[in-house]
């Protein structure tokens, strides 16, 4: 019995999945098709790369409520860069990635250096984000992208897999091998799972912080590039709310709200329940704000759900 309770917790959230599928399929004649099921992951490209992002920092125990502005930020900058300065497309993406880096490297260190509460700082840089994403653009977006940069949002291999979800595997798979593999990951649960365990074993816990909040804003830059690509177009309005949707796929998923437990492969499953939930309710024909009343619901059972599981093991 003991080896079948622990089985449904380990898999949870893969037959959480399962259950959403079946139940859309069934009620839903239009659900259970290929094209359906790539436009799904077409949808979530972009939360799974910010999921990751947000796995690095929740198991090292922060939070990052800052990654849905940069998403308009590092979109419409590199959008400038290519359209307004003349750059080439690379350069202007590659500009794009430092900026999510510097706005990861000033959440890391306020932080860190101030003990100021993650909750709050990266509050207050998304606002900061959003408000240059609307002061650099005057509210505008940007338009008139070279035709070769939409091959990472609209792009296809093979006429089959889209180019947006490769980049996500890809991002999902380095990330999972640097959670798994590497002497860095085991910092970060180190870190999430007791500061001052980690800090008197050795690991620079300011250093592993800092750096978990610069991989989170490289994938957030990451992430408004391919939507920039795929709205062809520099949009200050893009990414609201995308944080939410990135912090229930990894707590669905598994992840810790309070830091050192989870798998990075457990955010897969996160996000692929929630993107099936999203389009199974948007195909059914549930509205938008019904949607988020799901969501919403969603995250605070899961989180009560890790909180009791925590309480009942102490």
């Amino acid at each position: 019995m003991g080896k079948v309770i622990s089985f449904l917790r380990h898999q949870a959230v893969w037959l959480m999945l399962l259950g959403v599928i079946v139940i859309f399929s069934i009620a839903i004649p239009n659900f259970a098709t290929s094209s359906n099921f790539i436009t799904i992951l077409r949808q979530v490209s972009n939360i799974g790369i910010l999921a990751v992002g947000m796995t690095f920092v929740l198991i090292s125990g922060g939070i990052d409520l800052s990654i849905g502005s940069m998403l308009p930020l590092t979109g419409v900058a590199t959008a400038i860069f290519m359209t307004k300065v003349g750059l080439n497309p690379v350069v202007g993406c590659a500009l794009g990635l430092c900026i999510g880096i510097l706005v990861g490297l000033i959440n890391g260190v306020f932080v860190t250096y101030t003990r100021m509460p993650p909750l709050i700082a990266t509050l207050g840089m998304s606002y900061v984000a959003r408000g240059m994403a609307f002061i650099i653009t005057a509210g505008y977006p940007v338009y008139g992208l070279p035709p070769s940069i939409k091959i990472l949002g609209q792009g296809y291999i093979l006429s089959v897999v889209p180019v947006c979800v490769l980049i996500m595997v890809g991002v999902i798979i380095l990330g999972a091998v640097i959670m798994n593999q590497t002497h860095l990951g085991r910092q970060f649960y180190a870190l999430g799972g007791n500061e001052e365990a980690a800090r008197l074993s050795g690991i620079s816990t300011r250093r592993t912080r800092v750096i978990a909040y610069v991989i989170c804003g490289l994938l957030a830059a990451v992430s408004g590039i391919v939507m920039m690509s795929r709205v062809n177009s520099g949009q200050p309005l893009s990414g609201t709310g995308m944080e939410m949707d990135a912090l229930i796929a990894c707590v669905v998923g598994g992840i810790s709200v309070a830091g050192g437990e989870g798998r990075a492969t457990g955010m897969i499953g996160g996000m692929l329940v929630m993107g099936v939930l999203a389009n199974g309710l948007a195909v059914g024909g549930m509205n938008e704000y019904m949607q988020m009343v799901v969501k919403g619901g969603v995250l605070i059972i899961v989180v009560a759900v890790d909180c009791l599981s925590r309480l009942r093991r102490n």
